[in-house]
């Protein structure tokens, strides 16, 4: 019996083979050898058990691992306390436009994965449509009800991922980006049934994550401006304030020289009597 040329298919991920020339039996061998040896590491019974280290490890901070201190911060419980980060205030406008950006966020991520839901509905409807010509009307039910539950699912993944930009105020979101995101719930509810029409929706999945990036980078600009004007006001009235109080302490008291005057012609009075 000659010997194998090819792996049996599951032991390495599809599409990639051992080079040219290898020889099958040994590689099998080799790799039932090195999965064994790493499947001891976590027998209590063997010897490489956890590497061979039979001390347990300690809780509760006993003892800081040597990568964090080791012994040098065995008095880890009496360091201070880090104060927490206060975040500066910069006014309503900047909240409102870091709310914007972190929504559009959210709104991106749930477009970016709606491919699923509706390669799963036009899966089950081309499987319905093939139980329909080859099977009877007990599997044509039971595809039926498969199909109507994945798109059930498909609409509500499309409902939420447009909601958010539905919602938003429109001085955050371009009308081009409500379009497209419209554009993505209206083609996802199409009834698919190729992979070429398919591929056509996952390209307006595409244009709609770049118009909800393309409002995110103005947002961030905006946010960066308001910080700017902010930090700027406070620096600029900061020496506006030291400079009136300097001028308050230099300001002469002119009612001294008044009383210095009411002094000496006290004196001159008392002189000439």
């Amino acid at each position: 019996m000659a010997p194998p040329t090819r792996l049996p298919r599951g032991i390495l991920p599809d599409g990639i083979s051992p080079p040219p020339g290898t020889d099958i039996m040994q590689f099998c061998r080799d790799l039932a050898e090195s999965g064994a040896t790493f499947a001891e590491t976590f027998d209590r019974k063997s010897e490489t058990f956890h590497g061979g280290v039979t001390t347990p490890v300690p809780l509760n901070g006993a003892r800081v691992p040597d990568t964090m201190g080791g012994e040098a911060a065995a008095d880890w419980r009496a360091l201070p306390e880090a104060p927490l980060a206060i975040e500066e205030p910069f006014g309503p406008d900047y909240d409102s436009a870091v709310a914007a950006h972190t929504r559009l966020g959210q709104a991106k991520k749930a477009i970016s994965v709606l491919n699923k839901p509706v390669e799963m509905a036009m899966r089950l409807r081309v499987q319905y449509k093939e139980a329909i010509t080859a099977t009877g009307t007990e599997d044509r039910t039971a595809w039926e009800s498969r199909l109507k539950g994945a798109e059930a699912e498909r609409d509500g993944c499309l409902d939420a991922a447009t909601a958010i930009i539905m919602a938003m105020d429109k001085a955050d979101v371009s009308d081009r980006t409500r379009e497209t995101v419209q554009a993505v719930s209206e083609e996802g509810r199409f009834r698919f049934e190729d992979k070429e029409r398919f591929g056509d929706y996952m390209l307006v999945l595409q244009r709609a994550n770049q118009a909800i990036f393309a409002d995110q980078n103005k947002l961030l600009q905006r946010i960066k401006a308001i910080k700017k004007g902010v930090k700027t006001s406070q620096v600029v009235s900061a020496p506006a304030v030291k400079e009136g109080d300097a001028a308050h302490e230099k300001a002469p008291d002119a009612s001294a020289p008044a009383v210095k005057e009411g002094e000496e012609a006290k004196e001159k009075t008392s002189a000439a009597a």
